[in-house]
């Protein structure tokens, strides 16, 4: 097969493109439309997935030269470690911004509105808190959205991946990336001490979660023939349907 002929694929910030022409992606690293350390590329015959710059005749190679009588030594492939310090330049979302924006944000909105009728010395109008309510809450949602896109983007993995906090189960581990592991992971594979200690948190939340609702189980089934139980609860339903609505404006 000719070099026209083969048909090359590549990954970008986590995205498949492809396929193209030897040709056509050599003149994508002329261009400057490929990093040489975070995008991949493959082809047919290739064991794995290698970094762009490890492709031969991809990028244009800079020897400098040196004396005749000392050995002329290969460029080494980057380490863990070298990976781990180039965190600033991978694109999207870093962690400390993604954890502001879905978890912080809404605390700090929330708090916000608490202070708003003691700074007032009243309490807001129900119609008007309630537009204030579905117009944060639509902001919130997309400054979420956003920044959720562009953390699997810093993290190396395709913007796709958001889907996955719909999945029960796979929805633990898609969170568990986002909130603890440290940009480019999805290439090097290594936490950082930052990330084992929000790992930590993350995982014992999600433990103390699951004995709340393992617990409010248990408590439904053992209880669910105790005439007091079903008592308690009739009286709860019919205080809620007896609660006055507010006229419409």
């Amino acid at each position: 097969m000719t070099e026209s002929q083969e048909a090359w694929y590549y990954s970008r910030e986590g995205e498949r493109h492809g396929p193209v022409t030897l040709a056509e992606l050599r003149g994508m690293a002329q261009a400057g439309q490929l990093n040489p350390r975070q995008d991949l590329a493959w082809t047919q015959g290739m064991a794995e997935w290698k970094p762009a710059g490890e492709i031969d005749t991809l990028f244009e190679r800079r020897v400098t030269e040196v004396p005749a009588a000392s050995p002329y030594t290969p460029p080494q492939a980057e380490s863990v470690a070298e990976l781990m310090q180039l965190q600033e330049e991978w694109p999207g979302a870093r962690r400390r911004g993604y954890l502001f924006a879905t978890l912080l944000l809404p605390v700090i909105w929330s708090l916000a509105l608490g202070f708003v009728p003691a700074l007032l010395g009243r309490p807001l109008d129900p119609a008007l808190l309630q537009q204030i309510n579905l117009g944060g809450g639509v902001l919130l949602f997309i400054v979420g959205l956003y920044y959720g896109l562009q953390r699997f983007a810093n993290l190396g993995m395709s913007r796709w991946w958001y889907l996955g906090h719909l999945v029960p189960l796979l929805n633990l581990w898609v969170g568990y990336r986002c909130f603890a592991c440290p940009a480019g992971y999805a290439y090097h594979k290594k936490m950082d001490g930052i990330g084992v200690v929000l790992a930590i948190i993350y995982w014992l939340l999600i433990v103390a979660v699951l004995l709340v609702v393992v617990a409010l189980v248990v408590m439904l089934v053992k209880y669910a023939n105790d005439p007091r139980v079903a008592d308690l609860l009739r009286q709860a339903h019919e205080a809620m349907r007896a609660r006055p609505v507010a006229p419409a404006p």
